[in-house]
């Protein structure tokens, strides 16, 4: 064994000896061109194969050291391949910059698009804000100078959210809200129901969606809307109605006041006289009366006129010539549609 080991440490010096004289060595090859010349038609030169984390270990590398590594799990190298060391930091072979340029190390510039695979994780650029321009604190979408905190040139639109009005609540968050309070009446040209906004025709609440239901409830209207068709709004108790469009005139309405007239001296007239202990009989020829005196035969017969002077009384109609006909109370005015505001 001692023999051998002899053997093969004198071989080994006589190598040396002649990669002195000719300062080359052939492989494959009796007349090598260069410092090592090998020469093979059927194998390759294996490079010293590490993992990244072991070629990033190696101590005070020396410049141009060339090495494979097998995994992509370095800090610098991160890819499979032929990388060298150039004095400074490891390369790949065919790269003029580090492909490890990323936005946690370093500027770079996009060749291509990128897409990033979540696989359930959260991608978060800090731990409670996007910066896109970092000193003025703006961000600018289809706007490259972007003038205001979020700048954006286009139409924006707001997902899940159905249609109506969005609010912005005390924190700022952006939320579907009334615009008006629940149970506000307007009026409007338009006639149908818009935005939340009901008509009030007298239709049966049930009729409505759930949400305006629950709501018209809270505002005390059940079984059905106001009716508010040909009609006038005033303040007063809520929800009362009442009242007539037109009116009729009563005598309680009427001022008091005497009304006068003449009567035709034609016009009949009833005249009664009483006589105590005479019979009176009228006189068939006119206004006479015989007087009969106990029960025998009237002796001498006598007229009696009634003077024109004395205290009697007339009773007659006057005619005011009307016909009773109601007359409309409501003022000139321009229709409306009137509507009231439960939501959606």
């Amino acid at each position: 064994m001692q023999t051998r080991t002899t053997i093969k440490i004198t071989l080994l010096l006589c190598l040396f000896s002649v990669m002195n004289l000719k300062a080359q060595i052939g492989v494959g090859t009796s007349a090598p061109k260069a410092a090592l010349d090998i020469t093979s038609t059927t194998q390759g030169v294996l490079i010293p194969r590490l993992a990244a984390l072991q070629a990033e270990a190696i101590s005070n590398p020396e410049l141009g050291e060339l090495i494979y590594s097998t995994t992509n799990d370095g800090v610098t190298i991160k890819s499979q391949g032929f990388w060298y060391y150039d004095g400074t930091t490891w390369k790949p072979f065919g790269a003029t910059v580090q492909p490890n340029i990323d936005l946690y190390n370093g500027n770079g510039t996009l060749t291509s698009n990128r897409t990033v695979t979540m696989s359930g994780n959260n991608l978060s650029f800090d731990s409670d804000k996007l910066t896109i321009l970092s000193t003025a604190q703006r961000v600018g979408l289809g706007n490259n100078t972007p003038q205001h905190t979020l700048d954006v040139n286009g139409n924006t639109r707001v997902r899940n959210l159905s249609a109506g009005n969005v609010v912005s609540l005390a924190d700022g968050t952006l939320a579907l809200g009334p615009k008006v309070p629940y149970g506000t009446v307007k009026e409007s040209l338009r006639s149908t129901d818009h935005n939340g906004w009901y008509k009030l025709d007298g239709r049966a609440v049930n009729t409505l969606s759930a949400t305006a239901q629950a709501r018209a409830a809270t505002l005390g209207i059940t079984g059905n809307l106001i009716n508010a068709s040909n009609l006038l709004m005033r303040q007063g108790a809520t929800l009362a109605s009442g009242g007539a469009s037109n009116v009729t005139l009563i005598r309680a309405n009427l001022p008091n006041y005497n009304m006068t007239g003449t009567t035709s001296t034609s016009a009949d007239q009833t005249h009664t006289m009483i006589a105590t202990g005479f019979n009176l009989t009228p006189n068939a020829a006119g206004n006479a009366f015989i007087v009969r005196a106990g029960r025998g035969t009237a002796s001498a017969t006598a007229t009696i006129t009634v003077a024109s002077a004395g205290a009697h009384i007339h009773s007659g109609n006057i005619t005011s010539g009307g016909t009773g006909t109601p007359f409309s109370i409501i003022p000139e005015s321009i229709t409306y549609t009137y509507f009231i505001y439960l939501g959606q």
